[in-house]
């Protein structure tokens, strides 16, 4: 069974918290071997959204190498996901 969005993000953010990966994009793209490219883009997108709507403005060099803001932007996105769900 191949990993959902939401499995991403959550995986993507303990890698960030953990050190092991710099960033958003680098996180969530060292996860290819657990999910699809479609659904690794739509993880991007959902993170992008969530910065747009909270920030006003986003853009992916944001998410490349800022470890506290990746893990609250991250966060933010598992709890806009989670929200919609229920």
């Amino acid at each position: 069974m191949e990993t959902t969005v939401l499995g991403i993000l959550k995986k993507a953010c303990d890698l960030v918290g953990s050190g092991q990966s710099l960033g958003i994009i680098e996180a969530i793209s060292s996860l290819r071997d657990q999910a699809s490219g479609r659904t690794r883009d739509l993880a991007y997108y959902a993170v992008l959204e969530t910065a747009m709507v909270s920030r006003g403005d986003a853009s992916l060099a944001m998410l490349a190498d800022q470890k506290e803001p990746a893990i609250e932007l991250l966060q933010a996105t598992i709890r806009r996901i989670m929200s919609a769900l229920h």
